[in-house]
């Protein structure tokens, strides 16, 4: 799998969202994280999402925060997920999959804290979202890559945008060569690496 950079040239290219559309048209855009103790991450996201020209906006996030960021982010649906005692999300729910199905496009990983549950999550994400949706992987879901079945990991291919930033590059590519500077990997080069 080949990665390629998202530049400034690259999103230049990008053709900007019809203002006569409505937001149905524009997509619908599902993010997936937010734990407890981190629920903001999720909401960057999703209002990042919106910037961009996404029409609509689902928030899936821990139960226990789940009616605050309603109020917070009124132009969002959000669905609550399992949490355990520490409030990290557990896995998926039947409120998940129902708005899997509308998604045209999901993240995952912004504000998950705990490695099980986010495995479970993605796991579930690439097992059962069409391959014709989009799947941004970002934060705590990219710790969990490597502990994915080879199976489960081939899922990713061809739909998939990987954001590592360089610690979590560090993470993916422990013993990588260094590129770049000193014994930095490339963040987009483990990304990559990570996905085969």
């Amino acid at each position: 799998m080949a990665s390629e950079p998202i530049t400034p040239e690259l999103l230049r290219g990008w053709p900007l969202p019809d203002r006569s559309g409505t937001k149905d048209v524009r997509g619908s855009v599902l993010v997936v994280g937010g734990a407890r103790a981190t629920p903001g991450a999720a909401v960057l996201a999703g209002l990042a999402a919106l910037r961009v020209g996404a029409g609509r906006l689902t928030l899936a996030v821990a139960e226990s925060v789940a009616g605050p960021l309603a109020v917070a982010v009124p132009e969002s649906g959000v669905v609550g997920l399992p949490e355990d005692d520490n409030g990290s999300v557990r896995g998926p729910n039947d409120a998940l999959d129902r708005r899997l199905e509308r998604a045209d496009a999901v993240v995952v990983g912004p504000g998950l804290d705990e490695p099980v549950g986010t495995r479970r999550l993605v796991e579930h994400l690439l097992r059962g979202l069409p391959r014709d949706v989009p799947l941004v992987l970002d934060a705590f879901a990219l710790g969990v890559l490597r502990d994915l079945p080879d199976d489960v990991r081939a899922l990713l291919g061809g739909r998939s945008v990987l954001t590592p930033n360089l610690r979590e590059a560090q993470f993916l590519l422990p013993d990588a060569a260094a590129t770049g500077q000193g014994d930095e990997p490339d963040p987009a080069e483990a990304a990559a690496a990570a996905a085969r």
